[in-house]
């Protein structure tokens, strides 16, 4: 049998194991087949961090023959739609040590008895960011690939720009129970792009992450773990709207009905105005004998004037591959220089 069929062929051919990346695709990647399970599991991952794992997935096979993808800040950007600025750099560090630490629970269901319970497993067996190749290596862990392969084979597929528009990470978790549902499009009495599905409240806050010492007050819960969320998704034009009902026990919230409709989409706007609408800066002309003491400070102003934008554009160019450059050092220059350069380039600055 090829290694390569085997979802543990990372561990036992390490030599020839598939590192997955937007170049081996092809095209940086648009959005992920997420598995049901996945999308109706118990984890509280970060807003980030849980685009960084839906990047991830986004570029493994489904069958799971390699589980190991890399990709680079500004790949992230792309797909996921961010801005490229510090901040984001600074969360996008954040999240791939997050994940490390982050365990997901997956219902399972005995074949015997038919009783459910919770298993649980780590998102990932390593993750890291090279700070030398500008690269984030993330690798699924073995056992919860297994337990993904055993289980029904019940996908939906998630727009990585979709997710990007959501900034709440109880928005992000309750978008995607609603996409792994909407299989029942036209079912139950409803039309053919309505469907609904239902949580217990207990269940529910489960689900979302959301302890017990946390919004405890029914009133509070509902409205900041499920009403502004469910706002937030319905103001972002992702092509998805979607109401509740109360189910009540008595005067007791017992659980909440989520009717989930298809939508028109809508296109944002790119923020930011246009280059020939930018007032053109001329820097001071360079004296020959002091050049380059004034091309240094001028370099610093820029790196200063525009810290997000330089971090953005320095992590990119350090993440392209550099045929001649022989040595880190050379490379840092090289890419500090692109970075200057595109700067200059944008705000529309002659040297």
């Amino acid at each position: 049998m090829n290694p390569r069929g085997s979802f543990m062929s990372d561990e036992l051919f390490p030599e020839i194991a598939e590192i997955n990346t937007p170049e081996t695709l092809g095209v940086t990647p648009r959005y992920v087949l997420q598995h049901n399970a996945i999308s109706r599991s118990i984890h509280d991952l970060s807003a980030t961090a849980k685009k960084l794992t839906a990047m991830a997935m986004a570029l493994i096979p489904a069958d799971m023959s390699s589980l190991t993808a890399s990709f680079t800040f500004a790949d992230f950007c792309k797909a996921i739609g961010y801005d490229k600025g510090g901040e984001s750099f600074k969360l996008f560090l954040s999240a791939t040590k997050e994940c490390m630490k982050n365990i997901i629970s997956i219902e399972m269901v005995s074949a015997k008895t038919g009783k459910k319970k919770w298993k649980n497993y780590t998102w990932f067996s390593s993750s890291e960011f090279d700070e030398e190749t500008g690269i984030a290596t993330m690798k699924f862990a073995p056992e919860l690939a297994a337990i993904l392969l055993e289980l029904k084979r019940v996908y939906a597929k998630i727009n990585l720009a979709d997710l990007g528009k959501l900034q709440s990470k109880y928005a992000l978790r309750i978008y995607e129970m609603a996409v792994s549902y909407s299989s029942l499009k036209g079912k139950d009495g409803n039309s053919s792009d309505e469907w609904y599905f239902e949580r217990e409240v207990q269940n529910l806050r489960k689900i979302l992450g959301v302890s017990g010492d946390i919004y405890t007050e029914t009133k509070r819960f509902r409205q900041k773990v499920v009403e502004e969320p469910i706002r937030e998704i319905n103001q972002a034009g992702i092509g998805l709207e979607i109401t509740t009902e109360s189910i009540k026990q008595g005067r007791k919230l017992a659980a909440i009905r989520f009717n989930c409709k298809a939508a028109a989409r809508t296109i944002s706007k790119r923020r930011g105005r246009k280059k020939a609408e930018k007032p053109a800066l001329e820097l001071p002309k360079i004296n020959p004998k002091t050049a380059g003491l004034r091309e240094e400070k001028e370099n610093q102003h820029l790196k200063e004037l525009y810290p997000d934008e330089f971090a953005a554009h320095y992590t990119a160019a350090l993440s392209r591959p550099r045929h001649g450059v022989v040595s880190l050092n050379l490379a840092l220059i090289a890419a500090e220089a692109e970075a200057l350069g595109m700067l200059r380039e944008f705000h529309g600055i002659v040297k």
